[in-house]
């Protein structure tokens, strides 16, 4: 029993290598081969640049790899829902991405402190491109939802998890990653993603012979019981 719960863990963290291989698409997209457009606002620009953002902004990249590692160990249903979701919504950021880039303005970074070397080694490894909707919000509050809905988490991780979550969606604002349209795109899209695999779910539950069998096995003790009264 024990063997056959460690390859199926085993099974389900391999999975979870999908969403590397999908981050070649971001790399791919992620140069200004041809016109990109702004979403820049004035609210935009009222916003400051705060490099101290640049901590839960890095840490997403081992906030999510522990956050999935819990579920799959935990609950395992939702950790396959919740990857499922990422697959789908990065997909759907991708050819977002692909039909109509857009850049996001840079602020010019001055010093050498810890936290500007960071920002500055982050503006290095990624152009100002494929920002609308933004994958670090559309990922972070797919997570943030999942973990809201997991039973085997407790109350403070899941308290932790949605504190992570949100401080990563507004550090994409403080060092100047995405602007507010991002955010609003990858909600939309988390949501979109969300309702669609819930309504594919609820259909083949109603329509599957699987479906039917499990409600036999319900009603048929009822429907033997007088018979077996009247013998």
């Amino acid at each position: 029993m024990n063997v056959k719960r460690t390859t199926q863990l085993i099974l389900a963290l391999t999975s979870l290598l999908i969403i590397p291989l999908l981050g070649a698409i971001y790399v791919y997209l992620n140069h200004s081969g041809g016109p990109t457009n702004s979403l820049v606002t004035d609210l935009d620009r009222a916003i400051p640049f705060l490099k101290i953002f640049i901590l839960p902004y890095m840490g997403w990249y081992v906030f999510l790899p522990f956050a999935f590692i819990y579920l799959a160990v935990k609950q395992r249903e939702i950790y396959y829902e919740t990857l499922l979701q990422f697959i789908l919504g990065l997909l759907a950021c991708y050819t977002v991405y692909f039909l109509y880039q857009t850049y996001v303005p840079r602020p010019e970074l001055v010093g050498s402190s810890f936290l500007t070397n960071i920002v500055r080694m982050a503006y290095s490894f990624d152009e100002p491109l494929n920002c609308f909707p933004s994958t670090h919000v559309l990922t972070s509050y797919l997570m943030m939802k999942a973990y809201l809905r997991a039973t085997s988490a407790s109350r403070s991780i899941r308290v932790s998890v949605t504190v992570i979550s949100l401080l990563i969606i507004a550090s994409t604002q403080f060092i100047k990653q995405h602007v507010l349209l991002d955010i609003a795109g990858a909600i939309a899209v988390a949501e979109v993603v969300i309702f669609t695999l819930k309504r594919v779910r609820q259909y083949f539950l109603r329509s599957t012979p699987a479906a039917d069998i499990l409600k036999l096995e319900v009603e048929l003790p009822q429907s033997v019981q007088p018979l077996k009264r009247g013998a």
